[in-house]
Formats: C-alpha cells, structure tokens, sequence
C-alpha cells in the first residue's frame, strides 16, 4: 500500500525535506518525491527502488537519470540536462538500509563520475510516513 510519507534528505552540499510516497513492492521498497525547484533546471521527480541486489535512484524531468547502487558493481549510464547528455558512472562503497512499514534510514557512500569529472558523495535519506511525521 503506497502511503505519505515525510523525507528528509541529506546531500553532499544541501539539506531538505519533502513529502512524498513510500511504499512496499513485491522486490523491496519504492520512495519517490519531486525535488525542491531551487534552480532555473525546472522540475525533477525522483524515484528511489531498494531490493536485496541494491538501489536504483531514477530522475526524471528536467534532469533525466539512472543510477544504480551496488557494492563492488560499478554502473554506467548517461545524465541527461537541457544542456547536453553526459556520460556517467557510479561507484557505490556502501549502501545500508533499515526499512519497514512505517519508514527507515537509507545510507549511500559513492563515487559518481560525469563527463569525466569525479566526486565523492554521501547520501542520506530518513524516511517517515505521515501518520509518524
């Protein structure tokens, strides 16, 4: 059953929160929300599914994307802006979740290469349905 949930995330370089939905699927768990519109880009959904396997965190709108999160399975893809597509990869050193009904903590280390420039990123994620907000 999809329910509201509260969604408080931290980034490398910004701090937030938004509502959204969470909800269970039959391979984990699916949070999904639209990103605060902070820059002139236009608006951003984000979906973010967790399986046993990893995470894929999925970007559509103004900003296209696909990344998925696997310890020791680097992945590549393309990140799509209104400016030109760029070559991606991602390189997870860890990914932590405690999930259940009612929300959890979802933690992400990894290193994310576009067009050739690379950095690390630490993301976090709390997630709380509204009933608990």
């Amino acid at each position: 059953m999809k329910r509201n949930a509260k969604i408080t995330i931290h980034g490398k370089d910004a701090a937030f929160v938004v509502r959204g939905t969470w909800e269970r699927t039959a391979e984990g768990w699916r949070l999904a929300y639209d990103e605060p519109d902070a820059s002139e880009m236009g608006a951003v959904r984000t979906e973010l599914s967790l399986t046993d396997a990893g995470a894929t965190l999925t970007r559509t709108g103004a900003v296209r994307s696909a990344f998925r999160f696997a310890e020791g399975a680097p992945h590549s893809s393309v990140y799509e802006t209104r400016y030109g597509s760029f070559p991606a990869e991602v390189e997870t050193h860890a990914l932590r979740a405690k999930l259940g009904e009612d929300g959890g903590l979802i933690e992400i280390r990894y290193r994310l290469t576009i067009g050739g420039a690379a950095d690390g990123y630490r993301l976090k994620i709390l997630v709380r349905t509204e009933e608990e907000a």
